[in-house]
């Protein structure tokens, strides 16, 4: 039985991952950096440090992490993101729902706290979610299941208690990982593979035909 719901937040609560994926093809390009298609899109799901590992290696010379983010956040600094813009439809609604409905609900993701917490509190939903854990608080975050597995342990409940919803091959690995049931947002622009996952949905309303199933 099902009594908590775990949410990603990157490409499930706030379609985050095309507008990060452009901002630093764009943010490489302007510094000289080429790079495949292939190899950016290994970086959309993964942790801040696995992000960094991977900017340095198609960086391809040394580079000063301090320095690298101080330039970028000066290049986008007239530019601020506006999450109200880009949240899911449905997610209000699905968040008003299962709190009527008494489930548990958290948010486990790969961003740093600090951008989790701009990103909820700007679409004003922070309030629902009884734990809110970040992948940097983690020496391994996903595909690793332990952000999944420490969420049900804040929670207070059993990881097969758990629904799990996400959108990257990592979460849905992690997810899965942790012996959670996992339910893929369907997204074939990063070519995700989302077969791990126990099923998809196209839309966030479709959770709450899943838990009165």
């Amino acid at each position: 039985m099902i009594k908590a719901v775990i949410f990603d937040m990157d490409g499930v609560i706030v379609d985050t991952e095309p507008v990060y994926y452009e901002r630093l093809h764009e943010f490489f390009k302007y510094n000289n950096i080429h790079t495949e298609t292939e190899e950016l899109n290994k970086i959309v799901g993964s942790s801040s440090v696995d992000t960094w590992d991977a900017i340095q290696r198609i960086w391809g010379k040394e580079l000063d992490k301090n320095q690298y983010e101080a330039a970028y956040d000066e290049f986008y600094k007239d530019m601020p993101i506006d999450f109200r813009k880009i949240v899911d439809q449905d997610i209000t609604f699905v968040l008003d729902w299962l709190t009527k409905e008494n489930y548990k609900i958290a948010l486990a993701s790969s961003s740093s706290h600090s951008n989790i917490l701009e990103v909820l509190e700007q679409c004003n939903i922070k309030h629902y979610f009884h734990s809110i854990l970040s992948g940097e608080m983690f020496k391994q975050s996903k595909p690793h299941p332990e952000i999944y597995l420490k969420t049900a342990e804040t929670l207070e409940v059993k990881p097969e208690e758990c629904l799990v919803i996400e959108d990257s091959t990592y979460g849905i690995r992690a997810g899965k990982a942790a012996g959670m049931y996992v339910l893929a947002k369907e997204d074939n622009r990063f070519n995700f593979n989302q077969d791990l996952a126990d099923g998809k949905i196209k839309r966030l309303n479709e959770i709450i035909t899943e838990l009165k199933n």
